[in-house]
């Protein structure tokens, strides 16, 4: 594991050590895991861009939209719900 010094405005610090503390973690552990989304968002972003770079957009929209037009709002299913159907 590497070790970083870090430099950061005070304010932000103030604001970042607030969340974390909101969270029930330390300042090391809220930095680390806001940095790994930010990453893992970032990589995931390149992937998609990637698959998507040869894929028809007007097609792509079209079955998005199907789909969504499929789609009925609801109640949203409990953990107990989700668990029994995924056991069937």
């Amino acid at each position: 594991m590497a070790t970083l010094s870090l430099r950061m405005r005070d304010d932000l610090k103030a604001k970042a050590q607030q969340l974390a503390s909101e969270q029930g973690v330390s300042l090391n552990s809220f930095i680390n895991a806001t940095l790994a989304a930010t990453v893992a968002q970032s990589e995931t972003l390149a992937m998609m861009g990637e698959r998507l770079a040869d894929i028809d957009q007007v097609k792509l929209h079209d079955r998005v939209m199907k789909f969504m037009s499929k789609s009925r709002s609801g109640i949203e299913p409990t953990p107990d719900e989700i668990e029994k159907a995924v056991q069937n």
